[in-house]
């Protein structure tokens, strides 16, 4: 039996089972007798709100593009008049709550092939909207406050910004984000107990409004006492500090809400509460903190699985407000079948302010890598300045002493052994907008180093590099994924240059078609009597990759399923000035994830579009590869990027 025929027959197979599962035969006999199915729902006539948004506010549901080729039953989707009618009405309240009072809606039903398939249309006259006419403010509070407030930038701001500015729509589902707005803007001023309120003259002959925005403000306030409770192992005055909030300054909601995350983002803590007490209302304002400690000592203990590390795990002692000064000692073992290492982190949370945090770093390293062999020991001090919960930055200085075991390119002579000093400056910075993973915006990250410090190196040189990403939604259930990285090392000597230094590109949360670090110039591995072994990455000077993924969750067959498929690209140079010698590769595939609960597990595809004779493990003209050499499959635990 031929492979193609066996591959038949399994595909027969399965088919059958999938008919002994869901039996459509039976269903296409019994057609005649099928109730009429919600085959397809359009919307006709809307024109400012698309089909996406009003799918969402109808009950009438369509069968998914899956369910209608393969699994659907005629089950769940029956055509409901008294459904339709309801949805007319869903409709209606929609756009009128938008300012369309005057809005038309209603249905019809088309036949669509068969007699049971029915397509469901939503006719929509939307109409004209009320517009606003006029805006007025009042605010109610004294005459120099009113004038610093109508003054201020942030109350033009608002004035510019919010939804019910003249000549807007009037909408009355926005009220409560416009008083948002506003109480928000003159909490922020030191006025803790402004009230703001909407009232509105709607003439729907002329369809326009008159909008008066009220704010009784009350009088400003100012900080006269923090009450702390629930501290165990730590004073008072310890968690005020942390919090930046101070006896005597004028009072803003947004310095609440920031104190309450600068105590939560704090070792120490694991709950915490910034609250205003109920309080006679006058310029003297009384706080209250809840705070709940973490304990004192605790161990982690973390795994992982991955193609290219195998096993990994990690082990982590944390001794947190030592010395009673709320200072934290962390020993992390981590170890796999690429790295093991033993570290020491001495964190002093407070510098000069909350934001602000300096870290002591000894470790010790090993680094087993398919071209060379690291042993490194040294210390990193890091200054950590958190400007805000979008972008933090930071500047260290390390110190290392290295071995290097590099191997020959000849198996039978030994490996070359390079000890050296580094002593260097590192710059780094984090600007991430997209509040969690998986959800839109930017996350760029970029990075200098500068070695050669206090003439205590034995190499120069200066690295610069950046990680720039984007993440787009294209539908509530699609992502799109990008990633742009670069990086370049300057004033290097040419050849000496240690391994560890340079950049490789290719593995996991690389270029997917290659394997770790494969990517790039290489050279042959031989045997005493010249035989071919395998070639291994020789890193480069400069390097471009880019990554493109479209994220598809599959919740509706299984929860936390997910595909993905993705285009990459890059190349590794010894400078820039030879980017032509060293075009750009591509690599490109698909793959699957799942959200589990102990992180999402990725299995990728990745096939190689344009590799080079020695990504195929070509050598002298002569064939030592295979099949699978255009081919890089790879499973872990962890987005790629």
């Amino acid at each position: 039996m031929s492979a193609r025929t066996a591959a038949l027959l399994i595909f027969l197979f399965a088919i059958q089972a999938v008919l002994m599962i869901n039996p459509l035969s039976e269903a296409w006999a019994q057609e005649d007798s099928t109730p009429d199915q919600v085959w397809d729902i359009r919307f006709e006539g809307n024109k400012n709100y698309p089909a996406v948004v009003l799918d969402k506010q109808i009950a009438a549901e369509a069968p998914t593009f899956l369910q209608k080729v393969w699994f659907f039953n005629k089950k769940g989707h029956a055509v409901d008049e008294v459904t339709l009618q309801k949805d007319v009405i869903r409709l209606r309240n929609y756009y009128r709550r938008r300012g369309f009072v005057n809005v038309e809606a209603d249905y019809r039903l088309e036949t669509m092939g068969k007699e049971w398939k029915k397509r469901v249309t939503f006719e929509i006259d939307e109409q004209v909207p009320i517009r606003i006419r006029q805006v007025q403010y009042d605010l109610k509070t004294n005459g120099a406050d009113e004038q610093e407030i109508r003054n201020s930038e942030g109350f033009k701001k608002t004035k510019r910004k919010h939804s019910y500015r003249e000549g807007q729509r009037y909408e009355t589902i926005r009220k409560p984000e416009v008083t948002g707005q506003f109480a928000d803007l003159f909490e922020n001023m030191g006025f803790a107990y402004a009230a703001v309120d909407i009232e509105a003259k709607v003439d729907t002959s002329k369809l326009s409004a008159d909008v008066r925005i009220i704010a009784d403000l009350g009088p400003r306030t100012f900080i006269d006492s923090i009450a702390v409770e629930g501290n165990e192992n730590i004073s008072d005055e310890y968690v005020v500090r942390e919090s930046a909030l101070k006896k005597g300054e004028q009072f803003s909601s947004q310095k609440l809400q920031e104190a309450q995350q600068e105590l939560f983002n704090h070792h120490l803590f694991r709950f915490v509460t910034v609250s205003i007490p109920k309080q006679a209302k006058d310029s003297t304002l009384n706080l209250s903190m809840q705070v709940r400690e973490n304990k004192k000592r605790s161990v982690e203990l973390l795994a992982g699985f991955g193609t290219e590390e195998y096993l990994r795990g990690q082990v982590s002692w944390t001794n947190r407000n030592v010395a009673g000064k709320g200072h934290r000692l962390t020993t992390t073992a981590h170890g796999s079948f690429i790295e093991q290492s033993l570290r020491f982190d001495y964190l002093f949370p407070y510098v000069y302010n909350t934001k602000s945090s300096f870290v002591i770093s000894p470790f010790g390293q090993h680094l087993l890598e398919n071209n060379f062999e690291l042993l490194r020991a040294g210390v990193t001090n890091s200054f950590i300045y958190r400007y805000n919960k979008k972008f933090t930055a930071s500047a260290s200085y390390e110190f290392t002493k290295n071995k290097e075991l590099s191997k020959r390119f000849n198996t039978s002579l030994p490996d070359t052994t390079l000890e050296y000093d580094l002593s260097s400056f590192q710059f780094s910075s984090y600007f991430n907008n997209t509040f969690g993973r998986n959800r839109p915006g930017w996350v760029i990250q970029p990075y200098a180093e500068v070695s050669g410090i206090f003439g205590l190196a034995t190499f120069k040189f200066q690295k610069l590099s950046i990680d720039v990403r984007r993440f787009t939604q294209l539908t509530n259930s699609t992502m799109l994924a990008a990633r742009v990285q670069s990086g370049s090392l300057f004033n290097v000597p040419t050849d000496s240059l240690p391994n560890n230094i340079r950049f490789y590109l290719g593995g996991t949360s690389s270029v997917r078609g290659w394997s770790r670090q494969q990517l790039g110039p290489k050279r042959a591995l031989t045997d005493s009597t010249g035989s071919f072994q395998e070639y291994i990455p020789l890193g480069g000077h400069s390097m471009f990759s880019f990554n493109l993924e479209v994220r598809q969750e599959l919740n509706f067959l299984i929860k936390g399923l997910g595909m993905a498929v993705f285009l990459d690209g890059g190349q590794v140079w010894g400078t820039f000035r030879r980017l032509q010698r060293r075009p750009i590769q591509f690599g490109t595939g698909g793959g699957f994830r799942y959200q589990s609960p102990i992180g999402p597990i990725r299995v990728d595809v990745g096939y190689k579009l344009n590799p080079t004779a020695r990504d195929l493990n070509k050598f002298n003209g002569q064939d030592f590869g295979n099949a699978w050499d255009r081919i890089g499959i790879h499973l872990s635990i962890g987005q790629a990027f």
